[in-house]
């Protein structure tokens, strides 16, 4: 390399420069290089390749001297989309897992058949019945030579996932079925959950419902709204429509009563949303009034979310959740739809469900329970992804909304 300082003296200021701006120039492309090197993932994503023979893939991954692993997924599915976000291209579990495991994903929504371990064409969704995946996500192991090793169905973070194949590597299947983390420290990466993470009233929510759903609605006032702009805030979300006769108005009322009764500080610390599933009829300035009506005193107002027929409907999937409309003499229609609150910590995460019915005083000891968690916890942590709150098992889910393979 041309050494530009003992050639200054001899060339001159005006040759320097220029044989400055040469040299700078050609090691530009080296050194965008480096840094394009630098900032591009050394592996790829878990589960972004599909494959049609399966014995095939038995065969190459004993060649390689790992194990298959398989993710049954389905296009609509929330849970596997979440997954796909923040598990498998976290660079913390990916590599090694892939070191492990030979990744392949199956949809069971494909219409044409793939070659089973023994050679034979089959239906994906027969396939995936073989071995007790009835709802996705659902992954399943097996040795080189085809043989089943594990079945997990659930939504799993990052941590567990990690915690998952390591599981299934050791064998620790011989002794116990996996479990995923019960309690977390909400948005934290570190696989060490705490302990303390209070438990609430409310139900877990299925193992298939994303703990982050990517919800994308409006308010009444048209700004798009997100989980996320209510970060530090316990949010409680209800659903229904504003000529829902009892269900919705109840609801609300419980969630008025609820916010009331607990310490003013706190109240200011939970946010109550209700998305509407009837956008035809439930307009922007109807839904602020409609809201307004249960202003709990001392807390924030009531926030309502509405979006178009698609954004209604993609946050139907997301939620996993019912609207079905029944003819009415009186109504033109009503719609029969999911009762209940979901119930989000103060980083986004889904931590309960609390049913329709249930006492005010358990609704409030939720909220509570979540507005006392120390916002520090949550601070540093918003772009992570939060724990499980429920375990998922290694048989065919019998609780909560399992997105379920068609039938």
């Amino acid at each position: 390399m041309l050494s530009l300082s003992r050639s200054f003296g001899r060339l001159g200021p005006r040759v320097f420069l220029a044989a400055l701006l040469a040299a700078l120039t050609s090691l530009a492309p080296s050194l965008a290089g480096a840094g394009e090197g630098q900032s591009s993932p050394r592996f790829s994503p878990l589960f972004s390749r599909e494959a049609d023979d399966l014995r095939a893939e038995a065969q190459a991954a004993r060649a390689e001297g790992r194990k298959l692993a398989i993710a049954f997924t389905l296009p609509d599915c929330p849970g596997c989309r979440e997954m796909e976000r923040t598990v498998f291209q976290d660079s913390a579990v990916a590599p090694r897992f892939a070191r492990q495991f030979r990744p392949i994903k199956l949809d069971l929504a494909r219409s044409a058949p793939i070659i089973d371990f023994n050679g034979q064409p089959i239906p994906a969704t027969d396939f995936a019945r073989r071995f007790g995946a009835f709802a996705t996500p659902s992954f399943a192991f097996f040795d080189g030579r085809g043989e089943f090793l594990y079945r997990h169905t659930g939504t799993l973070v990052a941590a567990d996932f990690k915690r998952l194949g390591r599981f299934v590597a050791q064998a620790e299947y011989e002794l116990r079925p996996f479990a995923a983390s019960a309690t977390g420290a909400a948005g934290a990466t570190r696989a060490n959950a705490r302990a303390d993470a209070p438990r609430l009233k409310a139900e877990p929510p299925a193992a298939t419902l994303p703990r982050r759903p990517d919800i994308q609605l409006t308010d009444a006032q048209g700004r798009p709204r997100r989980l996320a702009d209510f970060h530090g805030q316990v949010v409680a979300l209800a659903v229904g429509y504003s000529q829902c006769p009892d269900v919705c108005p109840t609801t609300l009322a419980e969630l008025k009563a609820a916010v009331e009764a607990l310490p003013a500080a706190r109240r200011s610390r939970v946010q109550v949303l209700f998305a509407t599933l009837d956008p035809e009829r439930d307009s922007p300035a109807l839904l602020k009034d409609y809201v307004a009506a249960f202003a709990p005193h001392g807390g924030r107002p009531f926030v309502a979310l509405r979006g178009d027929g698609p954004a209604t409907a993609a946050f139907i999937r997301e939620l996993q959740l019912v609207a079905e409309r029944q003819p009415s003499a009186s109504m033109g229609y009503t719609l029969d739809h999911t009762a209940g609150v979901f119930l989000f910590d103060q980083a986004g995460v889904l931590r309960g469900l609390s049913p329709y019915g249930q006492p005010v005083s358990a609704l409030a000891a939720d909220l509570g329970r979540l507005a006392s968690e120390p916002q520090s916890r949550y601070s540093q942590h918003r772009s992570t992804a939060g724990p499980t709150v429920t375990a998922a098992h290694d048989t065919h889910l019998s609780r909560g909304n399992p997105h379920h393979v068609q039938q």
